[in-house]
């Protein structure tokens, strides 16, 4: 009997121990609401099969689903969302506060997107209920920007200038149903804010365009911004340009999907909101990029490398743009191809769940994951999505046919001598692989694990030490779209 009171307080302890560590997991990896949708959601289902051409309608749907998702793990004033999934890495800005402003920022254009289109504001979600997609977008942008306000994002540092770069061309895209409704006090506390990017140091690449494009903005909404800095920032990012439509990322910096989703689609509507900004140059550089870029897409994705690669949905982005500007590089068939193949691909294999994207390729897969990712990061992905609904319901992308791909239509070997890239397609397996010729003889390179024991104590801390792995995402001879690196297998 004593033996057994001696182990009591044992007994207790440990299933306190459980009972927090439970609590702490749940509390890191599981975020603030709960997604209502079943894992079957009917609006995921025209995706889930062979990609047979998918209707505008079946996009909307999509649209819905993740409106849901956004309204489920929002805050209680709408500033923020609370997402689940792991947590930024250890030696980042990365602090709660961020990742809850993402889970706004990284929906706000997805929203304001859909309101340029022309679209109807109030929609209805998976339980009948409606919401105001301008109420959304209003709430959450004068709270964020309110010092007094619960849910004020704080003032911009060098971490927050990427997301007030979304915020801005939410607020360009929404200008007529949201921006116009504001009062000018309000106008001038959002645009306060904003104004914010100027004078910070930032990394030497692509984040350089984050300032521009909250800098034309300001400009084009009628307040104050520093064009001196945006014009040195984007002399700066141009001095990356390699040919053929390529930037480097940064100036000694690699080749990856950063092109499409971190650079063409902010220099896209940076010249959308600026006309004047160096517009025949950026016209033309998409045009030669997309020319090429198409034979990168079939039936089993892309073939996924590089950093970020949880953007992965965005990937269509210059195809869709390119197809705007009629200049022959693509076609609105071959872009809306691309982008029908790109989200059935990634709902059939499991990167959409919860109302979100997945952390990882197809699920989620921490060990790809970079340091700066966060739960909501891998919402980037919604920018194919920004594109298209921004173009209204009689645009030829939404009243055209698909049409084959370079890879449904034969086998192909395509150079990019700009940066030393060969393209090759298998037609009767649908594959698309990446030689790069830097990296000759390497041979496939292994993903570093992310032990068992080092996720729960991670989940336990709230913190990430998960692997880099950028030998695995650079450094291979080839890349191949049906044999990608990570853990998906289509």
């Amino acid at each position: 009997m004593n033996g057994r009171r001696a182990l009591l307080p044992v007994v207790v302890a440990a299933v306190l121990l459980a009972g927090f560590g439970a609590w702490r997991i749940r509390d890191c990896l599981f975020g603030a609401g709960d997604f209502p949708a079943p894992a079957d959601d009917p609006r995921l289902a025209p995706f889930g099969g062979p990609a047979a051409q998918l209707s505008e309608a079946d996009y909307a749907g999509l649209f819905s689903y993740f409106v849901e998702g956004f309204v489920s793990y929002r805050s209680a004033r709408g500033a923020g969302a609370d997402y689940p999934g792991w947590p930024m890495g250890e030696g980042t800005a990365g602090d709660r506060s961020l990742a809850r402003l993402e889970g706004f920022s990284r929906v706000a254009p997805l929203l304001a997107g859909w309101l340029h289109g022309g679209r109807e504001s109030r929609i209805s979600l998976s339980s009948g209920a409606a919401v105001d997609v301008s109420d959304l977008l209003r709430t959450g942008i004068l709270h964020g920007t309110d010092p007094s306000s619960p849910d004020y994002w704080g003032v911009i540092d060098s971490s927050r200038i990427v997301e007030a770069a979304d915020i801005a061309l939410a607020l360009w895209l929404s200008r007529s149903a949201v921006w116009a409704n504001l009062s000018i006090t309000e106008q001038r506390q959002v645009a306060g804010w904003l104004y914010g990017v100027n004078g910070k140091q930032t990394v030497d690449n692509n984040w350089h365009l984050f300032v521009v494009q909250a800098n034309v903005v300001l400009q084009a909404l009628g307040m104050p911004a520093d064009l001196d800095e945006a014009r040195r920032r984007y002399a700066r990012f141009k001095s990356f340009y390699a040919g053929e439509g390529w930037f480097r990322d940064g100036p000694a910096g690699q080749f990856d999907y950063y092109n499409a989703w971190g650079m063409h689609y902010p220099l896209y509507w940076i010249r959308e909101i600026s006309p004047q900004w160096d517009h025949e140059f950026l016209v033309s550089a998409l045009a030669a990029f997309a020319a090429k870029y198409k034979y990168f897409f079939g039936p089993n994705g892309i073939p996924a490398m590089g950093r970020s690669i949880c953007y992965r949905a965005a990937a269509p982005v210059p195809l869709l743009m390119a197809a705007q500007d009629a200049t022959g590089s693509v076609s609105a068939g071959e872009a809306r191809r691309a982008m029908d193949l790109t989200w059935s691909f990634l709902v059939r294999n499991g990167a959409v769940v919860d109302g979100t994207m997945t952390q990882g390729y197809c699920g989620t897969e921490p060990e790809i994951l970079d340091f700066y990712s966060g739960p909501a990061s891998c919402l980037w992905s919604l920018r194919s999505l920004v594109a298209a609904f921004s173009l209204p319901s009689e645009a030829a992308l939404w009243q055209t046919t698909s049409e084959p791909l370079p890879v449904e239509r034969g086998d192909f070997s395509l150079a990019i001598p700009a940066i030393g890239w060969h393209v090759v397609g298998d037609a009767a397996h649908g594959d698309v692989t990446i030689l790069i010729d830097a990296n000759r003889g390497n041979g496939a390179v292994r993903l570093q694990e992310y032990p068992w024991f080092r996720r729960i104590s991670d989940a336990l801390l709230c913190r990430s030490r998960r692997p880099e792995n950028e030998a695995a995402k650079y450094a291979a001879e080839s890349y191949s779209s049906s044999r990608p690196f990570c853990g998906c297998q289509p």
